[in-house]
């Protein structure tokens, strides 16, 4: 473990591809933009599809072995064509395969040509059902709604080799096996996923990371357009012991229609944050949180990190939002 740790934490100096090609297939050549890996009879089988051509189906091919490289090794030398997976966009996770994670981690760094910047996604339902459509078109939708930041943040396998790297848990995007819509988040913290969030609770957990995403919200019959400005974990003290913590976030706001309920998205907001925390502690995940709170007070950094773990779970909580 700790040789594959040693190589993620080199993998980070890399500083990735800000953009990958689009798929495409060349000849006898299918270059790869979705990979999707999940576990079958205690093998890893592995998924790969290009976007369709306007005169064909999607292109897709599979391969399975006991390892990332053997079932890549299977993928690339079970078909007519040349496979290329130096351009993957996408890394689709069947949720039951969480412990595969690491292990695929490792075999993408180990690639000079793979892009750190592979948005990774955990697959809920029917895994097989992904492949039934063009997958690669699908997922470019949510792509640039990540890249526009529409209430959440994609992961890269850079973010999430870093995560695993520094033993931190970190919230990765669910998306539905029929639809590939996104459905909330879960919690990885190393070889398992620990907790559920539904999408409202993964919009929470957005705005307690400090993820400057923007999303819509109705309150009755007014809408709004919203941005978060700032979100800040401030720990309250009982003199050196951590007896609280206070949320304080600020919001842009658009009216896109109604003429008032202000107040009401204000509370609406605040509650989302505090069923998302609320998730959080019951998975013991004060990791994920500690670096923000350590933020808000640098100076008694050595006692929130002494404590924090251990606290974490029963803080009271109190949340504050404010949208202007």
């Amino acid at each position: 473990m700790r040789r594959v740790l040693f190589l993620l934490l080199a993998a980070l100096l890399l500083t990735g591809c800000a953009g990958t090609p689009q798929s495409r297939e060349a000849g006898r050549t299918l270059v790869v933009s979705v990979l999707g890996a999940e576990t079958v009879d205690g093998q890893l089988r592995l998924t790969a599809a290009a976007e369709a051509r306007e005169e064909g189906d999607s292109a897709q091919i599979q391969g399975s072995g006991p390892t990332p490289a053997a079932a890549m090794e299977a993928l690339a030398g079970g078909g007519d064509r040349v496979v290329s997976a130096a351009h993957v966009e996408h890394l689709l996770l069947d949720r039951a395969a969480a412990d595969r994670l690491p292990a695929l981690l490792d075999y993408a760094f180990r690639d000079p040509q793979q892009s750190t910047e592979t948005q990774l996604w955990v697959v809920e339902g029917n895994f097989a059902s992904v492949w039934e459509a063009d997958p690669a078109r699908r997922m470019e939708v949510l792509k640039t709604a990540g890249r526009d930041k529409q209430g959440f943040c994609p992961v890269t396998l850079r973010q999430a080799a870093g995560a695993l790297a520094q033993g931190e848990p970190v919230l990765l995007p669910v998306v539905d096996g029929k639809t590939l819509a996104r459905t909330g988040a879960v919690l990885w913290d190393g070889a398992r996923f620990t907790a559920r969030l539904d999408r409202n609770e993964a919009l929470g957990a957005a705005l307690l990371l400090g993820q400057r995403v923007h999303w819509t919200a109705s309150a009755g019959e007014d809408a709004f357009s919203l941005r978060l400005v700032r979100c800040a974990l401030r720990p309250r003290w009982k003199g050196d012991r951590l007896a609280g913590l206070t949320v304080v976030c600020t919001l842009e706001g658009v009216r896109t229609g109604g003429d008032g309920g202000k107040s009401a998205l204000e509370d609406r907001t605040a509650e989302t944050i505090r069923r998302a925390l609320e998730k959080l502690q019951r998975a013991n995940a004060g990791r994920l949180l500690l670096g923000r709170a350590g933020l808000a007070q640098p100076a008694r950094w050595r006692l929130l990190e002494a404590q924090w773990p251990r606290l974490f779970s029963a803080l009271p909580v109190e949340v504050k939002v404010t949208v202007r």
